[in-house]
């Protein structure tokens, strides 16, 4: 159990049952404007995700089976993100952006923006070393290609700033290197950290924190 900013406790992951995932109509408007405003954050880019790799991500961070299976469809149900494809009718969609905030809200959390506010430049690397196991679990579970799409360590601040957190860009790009094992550098200085990275870290935070 947890307390934050905003929150008086917090489920574990275990704790979650099936009937949490009634919070995620309850929630629906705070899910979809924190994905909405997350898109922002990762400079308008959206990531849909399908049923296997939600539930795979779901698994792996212990929630349970009923859970896992119902969670995919509560979140496209709340269809803040429309999908067409020519000749198909259209669809919503979950997108990257909706994965933290779900996990956070199947944990009992109702306030987003403040639900990751214990973590800065000096606690985020003993959180996660605090739970490496899980993050190095995430981080083989994203898809391959997750590897290879790096951001600027600027949009991985702003992440987690619309969580709550307050993590320097200099502090994210140095343990990209240290947890992530990838990190870039162009010739004029940009610098990039992975989003499988991004990824693990934000949902690593949002399923213990």
């Amino acid at each position: 159990m947890s307390t934050a900013t905003g929150v008086s406790s917090r489920l574990t992951v275990g704790q979650v049952d099936a009937k949490c995932l009634s919070s995620l109509r309850s929630e629906a408007a705070g899910i979809g404007k924190k994905a909405m405003e997350l898109t922002d954050s990762w400079g308008q880019a959206m990531f849909i995700l399908d049923r296997e790799t939600v539930e795979r991500l779901f698994r792996v961070i212990g929630f349970s089976a009923d859970v896992v299976s119902g969670v995919y469809d509560g979140v496209r149900d709340i269809a803040y993100v429309e999908h067409k494809v020519s000749g198909e009718p259209a669809r919503a969609e979950f997108t990257y952006h909706a994965l933290d905030a779900t996990c956070l809200v199947l944990r009992g959390v109702t306030d987003l923006g403040s639900a990751l506010g214990e973590v800065g430049d000096g606690t985020a690397e003993k959180l996660i070393t605090e739970e490496r196991a899980l993050f190095d679990r995430i981080m083989g579970s994203l898809p391959d290609y997750c590897r290879h799409l790096m951001f600027s360590p600027e949009v991985a601040a702003r992440v987690i700033a619309s969580l709550g957190g307050h993590v320097s860009a200099d502090k994210l790009y140095e343990l990209a290197g240290k947890f992530g094992g990838r990190s870039t550098r162009d010739l004029e200085g940009r610098r990039g950290v992975s989003t499988q990275f991004i990824r693990a870290f934000t949902l690593t935070l949002s399923a213990t924190v």
